[in-house]
């Protein structure tokens, strides 16, 4: 039996998004969770495919961001000392679970075919921090801002401009990743 193409949907579709609550409680937890969820999983199995494939720089460019996905927890905890470790979201979860069923699939197909998974980690990447600093966070900027919360405010704006900062990164380097130059350097 032949198995299924991974698509880039199939991928974006293991991104698990943080999700605005009532309260500014509920979102923080949301938010660390997923961030979290980027730096313990998303980033790091792609940084796992990019090796596989023989990508070093691109593996160390997942790893990066991972940390920074971190650090954005860490920023927003600092405010909300009462957080802990949120319970893991049913989005995170679901997340978690969609990347463990095509983890095994996606080994053989990085054999197969290994440009064509790191190009769809890549733009993957780029659609979840485009979300994130276009659509997310800045509902979760406005929510503090709403609620005369300006400390909160500017933690959330301060990931916005790292995520899209990471969007940039990740663009170039697909860029970079696409032109016949840098292929023909493998």
């Amino acid at each position: 039996m032949e198995k299924a193409e991974i698509s880039e949907e199939m991928i974006f579709g293991c991104f698990a998004a943080a999700c605005q609550s009532d309260d500014m409680a509920g979102t923080a937890a949301s938010f660390v969770d997923v961030e979290e969820y980027e730096n313990r999983v998303m980033y790091p199995e792609f940084a796992r495919w990019a090796g596989k494939a023989g990508y070093p720089e691109l593996a160390t460019l997942f790893r990066k961001v991972a940390g920074e996905e971190k650090l954005h927890a860490v920023w927003l905890r600092a405010l909300y000392s009462d957080i802990g470790v949120p319970q893991r979201g049913e989005d995170t979860q679901r997340a978690i679970d969609a990347l463990e069923a095509i983890r095994s699939n996606c080994d053989e197909l990085i054999a197969l075919n290994p440009d064509g998974v790191v190009e769809k980690a890549l733009q993957v990447a780029i659609r979840v921090e485009e979300r994130e600093y276009q659509d997310i966070y800045p509902r979760f900027r406005d929510q503090a801002l709403a609620a005369n919360d300006a400390d909160t405010a500017a933690v959330y704006q301060q990931v916005i401009d790292s995520e899209r900062q990471h969007a940039h990164w990740f663009q170039a380097a697909l860029d970079n990743f696409r032109s016949p130059q840098a292929r023909a350097m493998v």
